[in-house]
């Protein structure tokens, strides 16, 4: 079914749900963060990214977890309205709602908890100075390629195939870097992939509402 066709109600309810268990969860877990219930789980998890360092990793992650950055996703998002819009309707409307709704529901959360970045090991960048849950460019990363699969994605196909594979690995390499760098606990990366996923739910239920179909 085109991302711009009508919705059904079977598919609304199946979207309304995963928003509203994304939220779900995500509450829960901005508790137990706040509460320091997954610190264990945070330090562990770390502690195995700070284990697998080597010179190469250090590079590859210092580069690519720019791929989640604003100064990378804004002009992208504005290169893709500008060209694209014309042959697929609804596009700005779709990315419009769930990159920025994702955005900027991240950075009221991360100003609410004021959470501070991780401390158990050294980290081989400069520390961001914003708090860090949950993570931004996890949120950004993932909504944006999320959103790009379902504007884009045709099915079963070569081009299928190779989209969904590149999306996931750009999303992946962005998540691993936050942790590898050490500037996000794996308690904030998942608060954004939720947060990415509760947003992308919804702009599908904005933009196949009254679609053409």
């Amino acid at each position: 079914m085109p991302y711009s066709a009508k919705i059904t109600p079977d598919e609304r309810f199946v979207w309304i749900v995963i928003a509203l268990v994304c939220l779900a969860a995500l509450v829960v877990l901005s508790l137990l963060v706040r509460n320091g219930y997954l610190s264990h789980v945070d330090q562990a998890v770390l502690g195995g990214f700070h284990r697998a360092k080597t010179p190469a990793l250090d590079h590859f992650f210092s580069a690519v977890t720019w791929l989640g950055s604003l100064w990378v996703l804004l002009p992208l998002y504005l290169v893709l309205v500008i060209t694209l819009s014309s042959r697929h309707p609804g596009l700005e409307r779709i990315l419009g709602v769930g990159f920025f709704g994702a955005v900027i529901t991240t950075y009221v959360i991360k100003f609410l908890m004021e959470r501070k970045r991780p401390h158990f090991y050294p980290t081989i960048n400069e520390l961001p100075l914003d708090p860090a849950f949950p993570s931004a460019h996890t949120t950004q990363i993932i909504a944006f390629c999320l959103l790009l699969w379902i504007v884009f994605y045709n099915g079963p196909s070569l081009f299928g195939l190779v989209l969904s594979a590149l999306l996931a690995a750009v999303s992946v390499s962005v998540v691993l870097s936050r942790m590898y760098l050490q500037v996000h606990y794996p308690t904030d990366v998942t608060a954004g992939a939720l947060i990415a996923l509760m947003w992308s739910s919804i702009a599908v239920l904005a933009a196949r509402t009254g679609g053409s179909g």
